[in-house]
């Protein structure tokens, strides 16, 4: 068995339907699973002292753009409005590898740990090339790395600049395609 004690926590915010918040009380984890809430002493095969802390159930963020992290302080888009923000990144965008997705998607979801947040939902919109799957991989690998919970949303654009979109032609793909995936 595989079990983690959180005792003397200064309060556990249990988010039940009365709100209940528990004040100097343990927390025992059996299997990923917690299976006791409060006073008494129990034993684990790990234990982390919360003394001074306050714990609560993990934040879910349910709607993230984690390949952006790399490019949010760029100072030419700062007070952009929208078409010409998304027209100027789509030209640095349409460069994304999988390294670059690995690293931001460190960056993003390591930001959302820090903050409490457990689960991530990205919305990944932009393939060059169509190189969906290597690239989502790679967001994955990055979770995995982390041991943060992901799920992915797999966007799409189908209209580029010719074709009177935003987009240029590399990061856009037919219906056919988009539907294949």
């Amino acid at each position: 068995m595989n079990s983690l004690l959180i005792k003397n926590a200064s309060a556990v915010i249990t988010c039940d339907s009365k709100d209940t918040v528990m004040e100097h009380a343990n927390l025992l984890i059996n299997n990923g699973v917690i299976s006791y809430i409060g006073p008494e002493a129990q034993t684990a095969d790990e234990t982390l002292d919360a003394s001074g802390y306050l714990v609560y159930p993990g934040l879910i963020n349910t709607h993230h753009h984690l390949y952006q992290t790399f490019s949010r302080n760029l100072p030419q888009v700062q007070n952009m409005e929208l078409f010409d923000w998304l027209t100027t990144l789509y030209e640095i965008w349409k460069n994304l590898d999988q390294d670059v997705i690995y690293h931001s998607s460190i960056t993003g979801m390591g930001e959302l740990l820090k903050t409490g947040c457990t689960t991530c939902f990205d919305h990944h919109y932009v393939f060059p090339d169509g190189n969906s799957d290597a690239l989502l991989d790679a967001q994955f690998s990055a979770a995995k790395d982390l041991g943060i919970r992901m799920y992915a949303s797999r966007g799409s654009m189908d209209l580029s600049k010719k074709d009177g979109g935003l987009p240029p032609d590399s990061v856009v793909q037919n219906v056919e395609e988009i539907l294949r995936k």
